[in-house]
């Protein structure tokens, strides 16, 4: 029995580990919005995640970081992977 549960506390443990490095970057869009996640410790995905802000920030977007309490995000002009929400806002058009 402790090795069952000496496992599942292991299993537990990696899940919590994992969990908080986990990003997203959320791009608004005609559909509504389309979620990119990746693992801040995964040098790969960060610099897909880091491509993909610069895509989207130098094609007309605004980027903003949300917190996880609530309050307002905050304009940001440069990737940083340890932002855990980046919300990519496209330029208005007037019509």
């Amino acid at each position: 029995m402790t090795t069952m549960a000496q496992a599942s506390q292991a299993i537990e443990k990696s899940r919590s580990a994992s969990a908080g490095k986990k990003r997203v970057q959320i791009v608004m869009n005609h559909t509504g919005e389309t979620r990119y996640e990746f693992d801040a410790t995964n040098a790969q995905a960060v610099t897909l995640a880091e491509e993909r802000f610069r895509q989207l920030t130098g094609s007309g977007f605004r980027a903003a970081a949300l917190s996880g309490d609530g309050s307002p995000g905050r304009l940001i002009r440069s990737f940083d992977p340890q932002v855990e929400r980046t919300l990519f806002i496209p330029q208005l058009k007037g019509g």
